[in-house]
Formats: C-alpha cells, structure tokens, sequence
C-alpha cells in the first residue's frame, strides 16, 4: 500500500510536469519570453530524469531488478551522464540567446506575450508546490534512495520556479525596454547557471562511477579506523577495494586469519568488523574474503 502511494505520487508529479511543458514552451515561444523558454528547457531534461526514476521505482517495488546484483546504479549513473551533457547543450543555446538579446539582434517580447509568461509562472510555481507537497507527504524515512532523490528534485524545482515568477512578473508590469530586458536576462541566467550546476553534478558522479574509481578518502578513512579497532581479530589486510554504484558503496577486504582458528571464529570476527563498517558508512555493502595467513 506505501510503494503504490509513492508511486501515485510520483505519477501525479509527472503528469503535472509533462501538462506544463507544452505550455511552457508555447508561450516562450510565441510570448518571446527567454527565462520561459529556458524554463521549458530545463523541465524537459529533468523530466527525463523523473520518468527513468519512475520506470526504476517500479520495477525495484515488483522485484525486477533483482538480478542487478550491484543495484540500479550503474543504470542511474549513464541515464544522468547522457542527460547532464544534453543540459550543458541546453545551458549554451540559453547563453547564446542572452547574448543576442543583450546586444540587439533578438526582439524583446510582447507586452501581451510577457504577461501570458508571468501567468504560465504562477502556474507553474503553484503545480511544483502540488508536486512537492504530495511527493513530501509519501516519503518515509525507509523509502528507496530513488523516492529521497525525488523530493530532493521537487523542492528544488519549487525554489526555481519562485525566482522565475519573479522575474517574469517584473518583466510583465514594466514599461521600460531596459528593465524588461534585464529582468527577462536574468531569468533566464539564474535557470541556466541551475542547469549547468544540476548538468556538472551528474556528469561528475555519473563518469566517476562508470569508471569505477574508489569510494574516496573519507571512506577510506572509515575503513582504516575500522580495520584498526578490529586489528587484533586478523593476521594481515591483503587486499581493500572500494566504489560507488548509485548512492550504495561496495567494499571489499581481503584479511588473511591464522590458521588455527575455525571457520566459526573466523566468521564471527567478519561479522563484527562488518557491523563497525556499517556503523561508519551508511549504505555500505561489504564483502570479506578469509585467507589463510602464511607461517
């Protein structure tokens, strides 16, 4: 009953979202409205990211993936590369056009066209709160990193589109060219510099763990702290190796053990350094090799 609440909610968010988007990129366009218009831009993309989440969602709640036996990381990590390079497409085509406007080879928009986009505005800043408030309400603290991620992306959508009402407001009751053109400009920068940040976050994490480099120093800190708690329960550390898939950090330690103790000792010593290691990095996934230490 809570997966299919998430996933209505989720569902709803989309909707919405997809509803918007066609009027968004209408009354840009033909409103002549570039913050509209790079507004239109910017949902487009994170819609694609919002619709592979949902497709994950359900599939993780009906047990699809279960075969993935490194998580849908990997699945995340090339959605958000090849989304992130197409927003870093979308972010130059929107500075191209704030150039243009700037320097006098783009029109300023229409009176009427401005006043449609700061109507489209509070529409659309009152849908992202809709989103948000339903996506908010289904999160609970055991939800799927995938549901967490979510409603991190409403609530920043719900701020962006604050500022963009703002902007197109100010544009719409102005009667001077200069303060049209300034507010529209930098409506239209404040979405493109969200989207170059959002489009660098996934284009760092996602070819990051794509080449499987390690989890990095902090967990690696982790570990030795770990490791020397625990110093007295094995012979020798072979082998540590780390990475991220996702939100989920796989580590795997080759200790070697003195021989002389059973496979029951052995064991219950992986057991605790593998507790200290999940209390010390959260979404740790932790495997240990036992080797038989040399004489």
């Amino acid at each position: 009953m809570e997966q299919q609440a998430e996933e209505s909610s989720v569902q709803f968010a989309l909707t919405v979202d997809l509803s918007l988007v066609s009027l968004l990129v209408a009354i840009g366009v033909l409103g002549g409205s570039l913050t509209l218009t790079a507004e239109s831009i910017r949902a487009t993309l994170m819609i694609l990211v919002e619709l592979f989440s949902f497709v994950v969602l359900k599939r993780i709640h009906r047990g699809e993936l279960a075969d993935l036996e490194f998580g849908t990381g990997k699945l995340e990590q090339v959605a958000n590369t090849v989304i992130g390079a197409a927003m870093l497409g979308g972010a130059l085509w929107i500075a191209s056009r704030v150039i243009a406007v700037l320097t006098g080879e783009s029109a300023l928009g229409t009176p009427f066209g401005l006043a449609l986009a700061a109507i489209a505005g509070a529409l659309n800043l009152y849908a992202n709160f809709l989103s948000w408030d339903r996506v908010r309400r289904t999160v609970r603290a055991e939800s799927s990193i995938v549901m967490k991620g979510q409603l991190q992306s409403r609530r920043v959508k719900l701020m962006s589109s604050l500022f963009v009402l703002f902007t197109m407001t100010a544009a719409a009751v102005s009667t001077d060219d200069r303060v049209v053109a300034w507010a529209d400009v930098l409506g239209s920068l404040f979405v493109a510099g969200f989207i170059v940040v959002n489009a660098f976050d996934m284009l760092s994490t996602g070819l990051i763990d794509l080449l499987d480099r390690s989890a990095g120093p902090a967990v690696h800190e982790a570990i030795d702290r770990a490791l020397a708690r625990h110093a007295d329960n094995y012979g020798e550390l072979a082998r540590v190796r780390s990475r991220r898939s996702g939100r989920v950090i796989f580590i795997e330690l080759a200790l070697r053990f003195d021989p002389s103790l059973s496979i029951a000792q052995i064991n219950q010593r992986i057991d605790a350094l593998k507790q200290s290691l999940g209390h010390e990095i959260e979404h740790a996934d932790i495997s240990v090799l036992a080797l038989t230490a040399t004489r």
